[in-house]
């Protein structure tokens, strides 16, 4: 097992390589500081990969990374570690000691820095404890993740395309008894963008979107929830589905339209779940081993900070549920902080 120091006292290392990292990486590489990236997966870019494309101007999101991807490859000041994890932290001279370990070429790094960006991401929630939606019982019910993937791979449309899809928001969230109470802020808008892609691709389907009530406040976004509710003619039903059942080779959505006091029943062929955003296992982990405080859900709580309170900063869906182009900006943002703070500490 090899073994590699980085003894830089003026490096920055940034644990995530998704939207919000690169982004913290590259405005800090493009002033000259020495920036650690480390990723735990093969590739970078998070759930950038596993996307159709983005809202509200529906480009695609692969063109975004590749700029990245781009601009991280010219900048010498910027190392790369994919399938990398942090291993252990200490801190000495006021500085980080962190121990990273590669599970491909399983070479042992140690690295000084003087500031860390967390940017470790965000997941969905595991809605098979929603056992009414049938999701890993019925072939026909996947996650909105799931859904995107199919759209990557051009497999919605088969011999024998879907006439009717349903949309089931807030699958996890807002619930207390089994869920989070908590909106996941983000689900509002892709699953209108879903649904006007759906639209797109079948324009003869019925499609159907259940949802309590629309959170959709951004640039643009009560305009693209208003168009594909009007042009594309996509029925939104406010009200939670009771059952999801099988019945002819069909699954039959089961709900009440509390705007219209009415039970409503519609039979389709795919039904997609929206889920709960909720932190990865991991970032738990990383907050003890930087003695950064989280809140109760385990998402880390950029207001609470034990200990060294200016040289641990935090951006994207580790803190809360964002979209892109926030975690974007949060890590332009994290990054101009950790400028700052290294700057400073150099200026003679």
């Amino acid at each position: 097992m090899k073994s590699v120091m980085y003894d830089k006292t003026d490096t920055v290392l940034v644990v995530g390589g998704g939207p919000a990292g690169l982004s913290a990486a590259l405005i800090m590489g493009e002033t000259g500081l020495p920036v650690v990236l480390v990723e735990r997966d093969r590739i970078l870019g998070g759930m950038l990969n596993r996307l159709f494309r983005r809202y509200p101007k529906g480009d695609n999101p692969r063109d975004l990374l590749n700029s990245l991807h781009h601009l991280l490859e010219v900048n010498p000041q910027i190392t790369v570690l994919t399938e990398t994890t942090v291993s252990a932290v200490t801190t000495q001279r006021g500085n980080f000691q962190v121990m990273t370990q590669n599970s491909g070429d399983r070479i042992t790094r140690e690295i000084e820095a003087g500031a860390v960006i967390l940017a470790t991401g965000l997941t969905l929630m595991d809605v098979s404890i929603y056992g009414e939606y049938g999701y890993g019982i019925y072939p026909g019910v996947i996650t909105s993740l799931e859904f995107e993937e199919r759209l990557q791979e051009e497999s919605l449309k088969t011999d024998r395309n879907p006439s009717a899809v349903a949309f089931i928001s807030c699958v996890g969230s807002r619930d207390r008894s089994r869920g989070n109470p908590y909106c996941s802020k983000i689900c509002c808008m892709y699953t209108a963008k879903q649904a006007g892609l759906v639209r797109d691709l079948l324009p003869d389907a019925r499609i159907y979107v259940f949802y309590i009530d629309c959170r959709i406040c951004g640039k643009g976004y009560e305009e693209f929830v208003r168009d594909v509710i009007e042009r594309k003619h996509v029925r939104y039903v406010r009200g939670r589905p009771a059952k999801v059942l099988p019945e002819n080779g069909r699954l039959i959505v089961r709900a009440e339209d509390t705007l219209m006091g009415i039970p409503v029943e519609v039979a389709v062929d795919l039904v997609i779940l929206a889920p709960a955003v909720v932190p990865h296992p991991e970032t738990q982990e990383l907050a003890q081993s930087f003695n950064v405080g989280t809140d109760v859900y385990g998402f880390l709580d950029h207001d609470q900070f034990p200990s060294a309170p200016r040289r641990v900063f935090t951006a994207g869906g580790c803190r809360y549920a964002v979209g892109i182009d926030e975690a974007i900006e949060q890590g332009m943002a994290a990054g101009g902080r950790a400028i700052a703070l290294i700057r400073g500490k150099v200026r003679p």
